[in-house]
Formats: structure tokens, C-alpha cells, sequence
């Protein structure tokens, strides 16, 4: 892409403007009166053609007879604003402003006037002009120009600053030498470190001084004057207020003749060139300042020298000694003479007498001199003109002799010269690399010059600084270049994003008002044949800015596409386009064109293009299927069809039934959730930049380059990752589902394009579960997939698919994981016996070949046996056996033939489709389970939220044998069944086992603590009414039989035991989470205590007790004491005591069931190993299941579970009674031994001994269970049932060892008890004393039962309780007669 010359605008009425501009005074002086001046309509109405015409043939005459029409523009002040928004025309006294507008019916930027007007004296005329914009403060629009100030300087020296409507703002004198020229500097951050940030300045030349204004003040005053006219003009304001006189400084040029001079900027030398230069100007005894003194650098061209840099210091540097000195001699000498001068009569002069009094003149300031340190001397070279760049580094300046000489600002030196340039205008031009648009600011620069040779009527463009020409443009001779290198002017010294640039740096305006702007684009700068590829990528970004816009065609792309030269950027051109271009029709144009025109061309590589062109064959091919209408035909179908599609895809019927059940639950799930609105989306067709999105094409040439060379040519592989892969997706593979469009020529375009089969299989799974199917049409649907796959894998080869009965195919082992992965099971299921149908067919297709293949070779090898045979007969020499040969040859052949008939070729590819789809369809079962959640009424555990899950086959074999008993446990907390109806009687063990003679003692031991079992009979009732219940309960039966169901297809892995064991893990997982929820725990003890296996159960409670129980029961009991509300949490994980309570309640019961599991054990010997057996579900995971943790746990020690209840009881006897004694502590109760035991694994051996107990841990131990006993009894309500005695009260006799003494106070409390009944029952009181003895009438009168808390107990619990004190009394003690005496009066009661 070449430089451009554009037209960016139009001033409007041209000629107009010349006839104005150029008419005589006469016509001006009837304006001079500016009453009128805010109306600006009344000063252009031009009502006849006539006038103008006149004015412009008056204004033909006045000009010389030697000078064209159009060269009136040379001679005219003219300016624009670096914004393009503002554009200032004036000749003598006359000026005309012209403001920007976008023409929507041309689509083209035209000017118009805003003002025009006569703006100076009659002894004053317009010498130069200059646009500033000012930077909006406004938070709407930051960073933009608010308005914008016109300066215009005058011959007499003044200089006027203009609103854009003409309202003067400031006037003021600063020399009184003619304007030359004002310059501006806007502000700019400085580069380096090193050097200055560029203030903003003004600059106004004079012939023989330089004038410098600060930015930041000047247009504070700027601003506020244009406030104050606003509020006169609106009338807000009660007088005029003369604007304040503007700060400025004021230089002086050093014995030089200056044309023209600009800024370089605010440089401050280093230590070295500053004494550098102080010796070379006071020679040897230079005395110089210690710091440099900062100097605004300014580059002057004109005459001796023809250019000069002339330093203005910026501040004062520290005075030496001698200078001071010297200062003052001088002052005291010039005083001392004016005092003796006054007293002596001279040194004075008289006065004059005063004539006429003249017009006050402003006071002209002194100029302060500028020195010129160094510069370009040359006598016979006048310089006319200077312009700097806008970095500042380079200066261009135009001779009286035709030279364009290009100055180093650093150096000072001339670094290049333009010759033939006559009259020459330059100006400059910064383009930024705009190959990262985000950080423009940041990138490359490339600088340019421009120069307009008038005379030759040509704008040429250099690149800088020694580059050659980029670009030249044949222009008129009549026209005028303009430069505006500063920006917007009022930031305060303060950044703004993307930099202070100019809109329009350089423009050109022609004889016909048009204004022309400068698109040189960056890569031109590098010319050097090492930059090719940076030239290249240049033009693509301007590629890439060409597809943004929407008019764009054929014709421009491929100009770009053709001047890119290198390979690389040639791909990359490709790649862009692909991605950008939205238009089918352009893309295509391109690419043929493409390939037309550089078909013969040896040095581009066109793979990458022409594989671009068969991936759009195939997009267009597959659009046009999409739109074709579907055939109807395809949706009728009967079940007579659908059963011979199905037979013929080698389907059983009981696949086919599974496959009909799938169908319809699918469509069932499909009507449940279309009952909740929704809005369809749009069905949007996938476009050529996605479709291409979607593939990963290789546009590196070296790798194309490789694979072709290679073979390796179907290397376009599938975006998995992109968001358009299910919509390409759709547009393969719909149209030959839907559309009944023609195979073969799909198959051809697919294979064309140099697709991977194995991908585009994948991606057809993926389109088959994302789009529903009808439970009517489905078979019609498989049956075309089936042609699909078969393409596909005929795509791929039949020898890749199918290539030995031993053997797994990598083909079909691909998509079988693909469609274990998926959750969708009717799809997956289908999709599976459709792949399954063409893995046999092609198996048989390829045993038939290589039949046919060896019937050939036999035939052939049988053939040359009977030449051989003749050519042996004609020689004369018979063989008896010859004519046998062939014949039982050939029986050999047909009995080999006939036995590989009769026998079936099973291959290893068909046993995996066939485990594939059984896992399917016992994964359907199991999902239609699991969802369903039938509501109890009456639940007997509590019900948790479980959320359904999709499952995969992937998902099962992957997590173990043992997660399908784990999803059934979770599926049993969303109901809360009780865990006994789970009990299959076929697994509990009722053999009677002998217990070893250390286990009969525990066993004596426990029977004679009090536990009383229950009556058989009275089971044998509640079982029949527990059945009774389950019968009238439906829901109940419900879940029983979608159990039964699972156990018939996962008999292995559904156990009683071990769906009990998941069901008490995930009540255990729960309550973990929450402790709190205590019930979640005695729910797991109650799954626990009803497992059937002994072996499981005991590993169960082995796990829970180490996994869950032991840390809280640690926690409580180490705190020792009933701790307040706020400390509970802290130390044992519960917020409340009531909490702690229940939990060792269920603690007891756990501890109780896991002795007698424990002992029942250990009475069967070692579990018995059950032999592994392989199913369809068996995998190579190395996790084991939960049951199977439990059977490896080791044997519990049943000493250290007693230990461990006995804790576990006086930690719920402290809390339960609310004992609050510090001594005694729940482990205060024990020895040092049990201590140290405490806690420890179960497994271990206790250090138990019969050894006497320690005499103050016995009266402990004894007062704590009189403590125990009294609470208890104070515990009792006050209205008793049949059974008085509490489950607490019996587990705290059978845990009580001194039990002579225990059945002492027990004895007491029955005897208070029947005197009580004597003496409230005075009816029958005769008879009951007849039948005591006198001993126990005598006792039982000493006894006083008002002691008594409960005086409500039936006669019942006083029989009991006599047959207690019985058994714990021994019978060598006084209380036993009177204890059996007890017993038996109570009969009588």
C-alpha cells in the first residue's frame, strides 16, 4: 500500500471568498463601520450574479498583468487549526474564518463561513495568522477542544487574539516592528529522563526581537476575557473590563539578519559542555557557574549567519565574586557623577518648551539579547523559511537558492540537502506503527518530510533521515502547504491519552478549494530489503482495517493480498481473511483470483490457499443441504419396519425392548420439562468465519510445507474448544439425518477437504446427544446415522477399522470412550448399536475378501498343478494317481470350506460393543431408579437432599465397583426408610457357635447384669405386625421393589449388607459436615446395628468409631465437666449440652452393639473369602469399596470396647444428671493403666489387670454411683406406667461392682415403698399384715416414706424391683431374708 493524497474537505464559495478578498477599498470602507458585525447573514447575502461578477473582474485588475487567476493564494494569510475544525483566510484588512461540517448528502467535510469582517485600521494590514485549540475542561468531553482562539499579527506591531465568531479578546503591542510570524508549542512529556518536558509557549517574530508567552497563563486570560464578552452579550455584565496586559519576554537576535525562526525547546547541557563552553568563550581564564543554567534553544535562519542557534537562559545562575565587584563599582560611579553633575551645572539638559501633545505611544519593553552560540555560515545563502519537526530533532529550511537542507538539532550540522526546489514549502508528518492500536502512544514513529515545489506544480514525501522518496503527487502550481505540528493548547502541563497530537499535521489546499490530507502509511519509512516483512505486515493491518468496514470488495482485498511478498505474511493475509472476511462471495472471488494469478508462480507455496478453497466448497455445499427441504417420506415408519431396521443393525429383541424404553422415558423426561415458558431462540445458520473457526488450520509454512512433503495431509483438525463446534456440528451432519441429501457427494467434499474421520465421528456423537429424538421416528434416524458412520469409517479404511479377531480397533476404542463419557443414555445407546452395526458389517465384508481372496490363490496354484499333470501325460509317461488328484484336492478345499462354515468367527471388537451396550442398559435402570423419590408418609429417619446427578458409564467405571452402593445409599437419605425393612433374612447368620472360655466368662458376666431379653412370642407379634404395616403402605413397597429390580441386575454389588453399610456412611458423612444434627448420628447407629453380616458390621462400627466417634467422645470427656453454653463449641463441636447428651446416648447404644458384634464374631472364627467373579462392570480400578474396607479392618479387642463404654456411660451419667462435682470427671473414674489406653486403636491390646483397686478411687467410684442412683431416682416422674424402671436406671445396675452394697439401699427404698401401699390402702390392710412376717412388720415400721419423691408406682415395678434386690443381695447377708420375705408379700399387694 502506497502513500495517498486524500481530499478531506471543501471551502465553500471560492470564488466568492477571492472576489471579497481582493475588491478596492471603496467597498471595504462602507463595511468599516462594524455595526452590523454580529450579523454575519446580512454581510455574505449576495443577491446578483452580476455583482460578483464585477467584483471579480475589479479584483483581475488590481492584481499584476503578469500574474494568473488562481495565484491569489500565494499571496493571501492563511492558516487551519491542528484539529481541522477551524480554518482562517485574510488579506489586508479583511478576514474571513470558515468552521467545519459534515455533509451527510456528499459524505464529504465542508467548510463554511462563521465569520467575516474588516479587523484592523486603515494604516493596518494582516501579516500573519495562526488557529490554537483549547482543551475542554467539561467531564463530558474530556481531551477534545472546547474552542478555538484565532491570533492574527499586524504590520504595526500589534497583535489580536479572536473568538471563532470575531469577537476580539486581547490586543496588544509588543514591538513595533511588523509581524512576521507566530509559532506555537504545545505541551509534550518528556521522552527520556534526561531531557525537558516541552511547556506550551507562544511565539511572535519580529524582525529584529522574538517574543515568548506562556502557554498556561495566556489562556487562563484567554478564557476569562471569553467569559466576559458571553456576559455582555448577554447582557449580564454592567461594563467593559479591559483585559490585563499579558507576561511575556522579550529577546533579542545577536548581530544576524533573521527571515524566520522556530523553537527546538528547553535543553540544559551536562557538566562537561557547559565548561566546555565557558572556555571556549573567556579562553583560558573563563570562570564559569557551578550548575548549568537551563536555555530555550531556538534555530533561526536568514543572513550571516544563514543559521543560527540562539540560547535564551531561563532563570539567573549564581553571580561569582569578581562580578559582584564589579556590579557595585559601577553603581557608585554612576551615582558619584550624577551628584556632581546637579551640584556643578552639567550632565543636565535644559528644557524644552513643549509643543503639541501627541498620541500616547505604548511603552515599548527592552529586549533581552540571545546569544548565538554556533551555526551554519554562508554568505552567498539567504534562508527564507524554517519549520521543526514535531520531535524536535530536525529542522527544515528553504534558501534563496532553490535548496531544501534538512538540520540536525542535536548536532547542529546539516544532514541533508534537496536540490531544484524554488520557492519551496516544507512541512512534517509523524505516523505512529500502528500495529497495536491499543499502545500507539508507546509503538515505533516514523517521521516524513514534505515538500511542495510550486513551480513544478509536485508534493513529494521523503522519508527521514537519509530515506528515499516514498511518495510524490502532482498537484497545482497555484496552491499552498500547510504545516501545524503542536496540538491542543491548556492541558497545564498535564498528559493526555494517546498524546497531544494534531488531527491534520500537514495539509494542502489546491486552487479549487479543496483540502487534501496525507495518508502515508508506516511501513514506507522501512525501505531496506531486511523489512520486507515488517512492510508486509503493514499491509495487513491495513487488510484487517479494510474487512472492519462494510463496503468493502473483492478488488481491494486483493490488492493488499498481492503486494504482500513474504510467505509467512502471506499465510497470515490468509488467515486474516478467514477470520475477518463476513462476505461468502468475496472470500471466494479472492481465493480463485488468488490462485489464478499465482498458479505458475514457483517461489508461493498454495497449499494453505488451495486447502482454503476446498474448505469453502464444502461450506457452500453444506449450506445449500441445510436449506433444501426435508423429506416428509423419512418420518412415516411401523413397527413391522422398524423391528427389520433394528434386526438388521443385529439388534436382540430384548435390545430392542430396552431401546423402546429408553425412547419413551425420554420422551416423557422431554413433555416434564416443556412445561415451564420458554422463549426458542433463533436458529442462526453457522457463518464462513465461524465455520473456519472452528478448524485449526496450519499457517506457519514451514509445517504445511513438512506435512505435504510428508503424506501426512489430513492435518485439519476440529477447534474442540471453540463455542461454535456444536453449530458446525449441525451443519455436517444435519442435512444427511434431515434432508436425505446425496452421500456419496458428501463423502467425496469430506474427503476433499482433508478432514480427520476420527474427529468428525466424535463430533457426530456429539450432534446425535444434543438433538432430540422422537419416540416414533427414532429407528428412521439410526438407520441414516448408520450410513453416516459407515461413510466415515470408510473414509478412514477398512483395514484401519477392521484388521484381526484378536485385536481391539483404535477406530471403534476411540469413540467408545466418547460414548462412555456421555450422559444422555437413549442416545448413547442407540448411537452404540448403530457404530456396533457397522463394525459387523464391515468385519464380514472383509472375512468375505479375504475368502474370495484365497479361493483365487487355490484356484490358481490348482491350475498349474493340472498343467503340470498334462504336459506330464503328452510326454508318455501316465500316472495312476493323476486323475485322483484334482478331485480330492478339490474335496479337500470344499470339507475345509465346510468346516469354517460352521463355525461363528466371534471377534474381540464385538464382546467390547456387546459389554458397552449391557453397561448401558444397566445404567439406564439405575438412573431411572435414582431419580424417582417417593415420598413417605411416616419417615423413620431423616430425609437429606440429594442432588440428582447425570451419569456416564465413564463415570462408574472410573469411581469403582463400589459406587453403585453408594448411590443407592444416597438415594435411600432422600427417603429415610427404616433400615430394617432392608434386610435380606437369606444373609443373617443364625448358626449356634461355642464361645471360647475367655469369652464365656464376659458373657456370664453381661447376663447378670440385669438385661432382660425379650419373649420370642412377642417378636414373632411385632414382626407380623411390622409386615402387616408394610403391606398397607404402597409407597413402601414401591421402593422395595425398584430395589429388588436393582439387586436382579447388580447382584454383586446390592447386598443387604452392603447397601445398609453405604446408608449408615452417608448419614455418618452428613452429620460430620454439621454435628449439630445429632440425629443424622443415631440414625447411622440404627443403619449399623441392623447389618446383617457380622464381619461388615464389625468393620463398619471399627471405621465409624475411628473415622467419626472417637474425636467428639474424646473432646467431651477431656473436658472433664459440664462447661458453659459458650465453651461447648469450642470443645466438643456442639452448640448446646443437650446436643452433647444425645450424642453420648447413641454413643452407649453404639458401644453396646459393637461388644456383642465383636463377641459374636469371634465365636464364628475368621470371615470366610468369597471368590472373585468377573462382570460386565469389572474395571482395573485399584479403589477399593466401602464393604471392602470394612472386611480388611482388623479384629476389635473386646476389653478396650468395654473400657471405652464404661466412659462413654459415666460421660452421659455426668451430663444426663447434671453432675457438677470437679472430682468427679469421667476419667478420674479410672486408673493410670485406662488411661493411657483410652483413645488408642481398637485392635490394640488392654493392659487390663485383676489388680486390687486403689482404696480413694474405690470411695469415688462408690460415691459417684450413689450420686448416679439418687439422681436417677429423684429422675423418676411422678406417674409411672407398668415399667417404672428406666433403660438409664437398668444400665446403671448392671454396670455397678459392689453389689451386696447396692442391694442394701434398693432393699430400703422397696420396704418404703410397701409401707406406703399399707398405709394409703386401709381396706385391705388386715389381710397384708396377716401375711408378713413379724420381723418384716417390724422393719417395715421404722422405715419413713414421706423420703419418697415418687409416690405414684404401680405393684408391678415393686415386684421387679424386690426380684433385683434378690439377685444382688448375696444370701450370707441379714438383708437377704428380708429381701426374699419382701418378694414375697409383694404377691399380695
Amino acid at each position: 500500500m502506497s502513500g495517498q493524497l486524500e481530499i478531506h474537505g471543501r471551502i465553500e464559495n471560492w470564488q466568492r471568498i477571492k472576489a471579497l478578498l481582493f475588491s478596492g477599498e471603496s467597498s471595504s470602507d462602507k463595511d468599516s463601520d462594524r455595526e452590523d458585525e454580529g450579523d454575519w447573514d446580512s454581510d455574505w447575502n449576495w443577491k446578483d450574479e452580476d455583482d460578483s461578477s464585477k467584483a471579480v473582474q475589479e479584483s483581475s485588475k488590481a492584481q499584476k498583468s503578469g500574474s494568473s487567476n488562481d495565484d491569489w493564494i500565494r499571496n493571501c494569510v492563511m492558516t487551519s487549526s491542528p484539529m481541522a475544525e477551524l480554518f482562517v483566510l485574510a488579506k489586508g484588512r479583511r478576514a474571513v474564518f470558515f468552521s467545519s461540517e459534515w455533509d451527510t448528502k456528499n459524505n464529504e467535510m465542508r467548510y463554511t463561513k462563521s465569520y467575516e469582517g474588516i479587523v484592523s485600521q486603515e494604516d493596518e494590514e494582516i501579516t500573519c495568522a495562526i488557529c490554537i485549540p483549547l482543551v475542554s475542561k467539561k467531564k463530558t468531553s474530556p481531551g477534545g477542544p472546547d474552542w478555538t482562539c484565532v491570533i492574527l499579527g499586524f504590520n504595526n506591531g500589534e497583535v489580536r487574539m479572536y473568538t471563532e465568531n470575531g469577537s476580539l479578546l486581547i490586543n496588544q503591542m509588543f514591538h513595533n516592528q511588523p509581524v512576521r510570524a507566530i509559532k506555537c508549542r504545545s505541551y509534550q512529556p518528556a521522552p527520556t529522563a534526561m531531557k525537558h518536558d516541552q511547556l506550551e509557549e507562544i511565539f511572535v517574530l519580529y524582525q529584529t526581537v522574538l517574543v515568548t508567552m506562556d502557554g498556561f497563563g495566556l489562556f487562563q486570560t484567554l478564557r476569562g476575557c471569553r467569559n466576559h464578552i458571553a456576559r455582555l452579550q448577554a447582557n449580564a455584565a454592567e461594563q467593559v473590563v479591559d483585559p490585563p496586559p499579558l507576561s511575556y519576554k522579550k529577546w533579542e537576535y545577536e548581530e544576524c539578519k533573521v527571515a524566520d525562526c522556530d523553537s527546538i525547546g528547553l535543553e540544559t547541557p551536562c557538566t562537561f559542555d557547559h565548561m566546555l563552553t565557558a572556555s571556549v568563550i573567556g579562553g583560558q581564564s573563563a570562570k564559569c557557574s557551578k550548575s548549568p543554567i537551563t536555555s530555550n534553544v531556538f534555530i533561526a535562519c536568514g543572513e550571516r549567519p544563514y543559521a543560527a542557534f540562539l540560547y535564551a537562559q531561563e532563570g539567573t545562575s549564581e553571580p561569582l565574586i569578581s562580578e559582584i565587584a564589579f556590579a557595585v563599582a559601577s553603581r557608585l560611579k554612576n551615582s558619584f557623577l550624577n551628584m556632581a553633575g546637579g551640584m556643578l551645572g552639567f550632565g543636565s539638559t535644559p528644557a524644552k518648551p513643549t509643543a503639541q501633545i501627541a498620541k500616547p505611544k505604548p511603552k515599548i519593553e527592552p529586549a533581552t539579547q540571545m546569544q548565538s552560540r554556533f551555526g551554519l555560515p554562508d554568505k552567498q545563502r539567504k534562508g527564507r523559511s524554517v519549520t521543526s519537526s514535531p520531535c524536535r530533532k530536525l529542522s527544515a529550511i528553504t534558501d534563496s537558492l532553490g535548496r531544501v537542507i534538512v538540520i540536525d538539532n542535536d548536532l547542529g550540522i546539516a544532514v541533508r540537502i534537496f536540490k531544484g526546489y524554488r520557492e519551496a514549502q516544507c512541512a512534517w508528518l509523524e505516523v505512529s506503527d500502528d500495529m497495536n492500536s491499543r499502545t500507539r502512544a508507546l509503538g515505533k514513529k516514523a517521521l516524513f518530510l514534505v515538500i511542495y515545489a510550486p513551480r513544478r506544480g509536485f508534493l513529494e514525501v521523503f522519508s527521514m533521515q537519509q530515506g528515499p522518496k516514498v511518495a510524490g503527487f502532482p498537484v497545482s502550481k497555484n496552491g499552498r502547504l500547510l504545516s501545524t505540528t503542536y496540538g491542543m493548547m491548556g492541558l497545564n502541563n498535564i498528559p493526555i491519552k494517546g498524546g497531544n497530537k494534531p488531527t491534520l499535521p500537514c495539509v494542502f489546499i489546491d486552487h479549487d478549494a479543496q483540502i487534501h490530507s496525507f495518508n502515508i502509511p508506516f511501513h514506507l519509512a522501512l525501505c531496506d530489503n531486511g523489512n520486507s516483512k515488517v512492510k508486509d505486515m503493514h499491509l495487513l493491518k491495513s487488510l484487517q482495517r479494510l474487512l472492519r468496514e462494510e463496503d468493502y470488495d473483492s478488488k481491494n482485498v486483493m490488492e493488499l493480498l498481492s503486494e504482500v511478498k513474504t510467505q509467512p505474511m502471506i499465510n497470515q493475509g490468509f488467515k486474516l481473511l478467514v477470520q475477518k472476511c463476513k462476505k461468502l462471495d468475496v472470500l471466494t472471488v479472492v481465493v480463485d483470483e488468488y490462485l489464478k494469478k499465482y498458479c505458475d508462480d514457483g517461489d508461493r507455496d498454495l497449499n494453505l490457499v488451495f486447502r482454503i478453497q476446498t474448505l469453502i466448497d464444502l461450506y457452500t455445499f453444506l449450506v445449500k443441504s441445510m436449506d433444501r427441504p426435508p423429506c416428509y417420506d423419512a418420518g412415516t415408519s411401523s413397527a413391522d419396519n422398524d423391528q427389520t431396521v433394528l434386526k438388521c443393525m443385529h439388534a436382540t429383541n430384548k435390545e430392542m425392548k430396552s431401546l423402546q424404553e429408553m425412547a419413551d422415558r425420554a420422551d416423557a423426561d422431554k413433555k416434564l420439562t416443556q412445561k415451564t415458558v420458554s422463549f426458542k431462540e433463533p436458529e442462526t445458520t453457522l457463518s464462513i468465519n465461524e465455520f473456519f473457526s472452528c478448524l485449526l488450520l496450519e499457517f506457519e509454512p514451514i509445517k504445511t510445507r513438512v506435512s505435504s512433503s510428508s503424506g501426512a495431509a489430513n492435518t485439519v483438525k476440529l477447534n474442540r474448544n471453540n463455542e461454535h463446534i456444536a453449530n458446525l456440528g449441525k451443519l455436517l451432519f444435519c442435512g444427511c439425518l434431515n434432508n436425505n441429501s446425496d452421500l456419496k457427494e458428501w463423502k467425496s467434499r469430506v474427503k476433499n477437504a482433508d478432514l480427520i474421520p476420527s474427529e468428525l465421528l466424535s463430533l457426530c456423537l456429539n450432534f446425535w446427544c444434543e438433538n432430540a429424538l422422537a419416540s416414533t421416528s427414532y429407528v428412521n434416524v439410526m438407520e441414516s446415522m448408520y450410513h453416516v458412520v459407515r461413510a466415515l469409517s470408510e473414509l478412514q479404511g477398512k483395514e484401519i477399522v477392521f484388521s484381526n479377531h484378536s485385536l481391539v480397533s483404535t477406530w471403534w476404542e476411540g469413540i467408545r470412550k466418547k460414548i462412555a463419557e456421555c450422559s444422555q443414555i437413549f442416545h448413547v445407546y442407540s448411537f452404540s448399536m448403530v457404530c456396533r452395526a457397522v463394525a459387523v458389517d464391515i468385519q464380514q465384508e472383509v472375512e468375505l475378501e479375504k475368502v474370495k481372496n484365497g479361493r483365487t490363490e487355490k484356484n490358481k496354484i490348482s491350475k498349474q498343478t493340472e498343467a503340470e499333470g498334462t504336459a506330464e501325460g503328452t510326454n508318455g509317461e501316465p500316472d495312476n494317481n493323476q486323475d485322483q488328484t484334482p478331485s480330492s484336492s478339490s474335496m479337500d478345499v470344499t470339507a475345509s470350506d465346510g468346516d469354517d462354515e460352521e463355525w461363528e468367527n466371534v471377534s474381540l471388537e464385538l464382546i467390547r460393543w456387546n459389554i458397552l451396550v449391557k453397561q448401558i442398559e444397566d445404567l439406564s435402570l439405575l438412573t431411572m431408579v435414582i431419580s424417582r423419590r417417593p415420598k413417605l408418609e411416616k419417615a423413620v429417619l431423616p430425609v437429606l437432599f440429594v442432588e440428582v446427578q447425570n451419569l456416564s458409564v465413564s463415570d462408574l467405571l472410573d469411581k469403582g465397583k463400589g459406587c453403585i452402593a453408594e448411590l443407592v445409599g444416597k438415594w435411600l437419605t432422600s427417603i429415610g426408610i427404616d433400615p430394617a425393612l432392608l434386610v435380606d433374612e437369606s444373609e443373617i447368620i443364625r448358626e449356634e457357635y461355642v464361645p471360647s472360655p475367655e469369652i464365656g466368662d464376659k458373657k456370664v458376666k453381661k447376663g447378670k447384669t440385669g438385661l432382660v431379653e425379650k419373649n420370642p412370642v412377642q417378636n414373632d407379634l411385632e414382626e407380623e405386625e411390622a409386615v402387616e404395616a408394610l403391606h398397607a403402605d404402597k409407597e413402601i413397597s414401591s421402593v422395595l421393589d425398584l430395589l429388588k429390580v436393582l439387586k436382579e441386575n447388580f447382584s454383586l454389588s446390592l447386598s443387604s449388607s452392603i447397601i445398609l453399610s453405604n446408608y449408615c456412611w452417608e448419614y455418618c458423612l452428613e452429620w460430620n459436615k454439621d454435628p449439630d444434627q445429632t440425629e443424622y448420628f443415631s440414625s447411622a447407629v440404627s443403619c449399623s446395628s441392623v447389618i446383617p453380616c457380622p464381619f461388615t458390621k464389625h468393620g463398619m462400627m471399627y471405621m465409624m468409631w475411628g473415622t467419626f466417634i472417637k474425636k467428639r467422645l474424646a473432646a467431651i470427656t477431656s473436658s472433664g465437666r459440664i462447661v458453659k453454653e459458650k465453651l461447648v463449641e469450642k470443645v466438643s463441636g456442639f452448640s448446646s449440652v443437650e446436643l452433647k447428651e444425645k450424642f453420648l446416648k447413641a454413643s452407649v447404644n453404639f458401644l453396646e452393639d459393637y461388644m456383642s458384634t465383636t463377641v459374636f464374631c469371634e465365636g464364628l472364627g475368621p470371615p470366610p473369602t468369597t471368590p472373585s467373579r468377573k462382570t460386565h462392570w469389572a474395571t482395573d480400578a485399584s479403589s477399593a469399596s466401602l464393604t471392602d474396607l470394612a472386611l480388611m479392618q482388623p479384629h476389635s479387642n473386646y476389653e478396650m470396647i468395654l473400657l471405652h463404654y464404661q466412659l462413654a456411660l459415666a460421660a452421659h451419667f455426668i451430663h444426663a444428671f447434671n453432675i457438677k462435682k470437679s472430682s468427679m470427671k469421667p476419667m478420674n473414674l479410672f486408673d493410670t493403666k485406662a488411661r493411657m489406653m483410652f483413645f488408642s486403636v481398637m485392635s490394640s491390646p488392654a493392659p487390663y489387670s485383676n489388680v486390687e483397686v486403689d482404696l480413694a478411687l474405690k470411695v469415688l467410684r462408690e460415691e459417684f454411683l450413689c450420686v448416679v442412683i439418687s439422681s436417677a431416682i429423684h429422675a423418676i416422674p411422678e406417674e409411672i406406667g407398668d415399667s417404672d424402671d428406666s433403660e438409664d436406671n437398668g444400665m446403671t445396675i448392671g454396670s455397678v461392682s459392689a453389689r451386696d452394697l447396692l442391694g442394701s439401699r434398693l432393699l430400703v427404698i422397696a420396704g418404703m415403698r410397701v409401707n406406703y401401699f399399707i398405709q394409703t390402702n386401709r381396706d385391705n390392710v388386715t389381710e397384708i399384715i396377716s401375711s408378713l412376717s413379724t420381723n418384716l412388720t417390724n422393719w417395715l415400721n421404722n422405715l419413713n416414706y414421706s423420703q419418697l419423691r415418687c409416690l405414684r408406682f404401680s405393684k408391678l415395678s415393686v415386684t421387679e424391683l424386690a426380684q433385683q434386690i434378690v439377685q444382688l443381695i448375696p444370701e450370707s447377708s441379714y438383708d437377704y431374708k428380708l429381701a426374699e420375705e419382701l418378694l414375697r408379700s409383694s404377691n399380695f399387694l
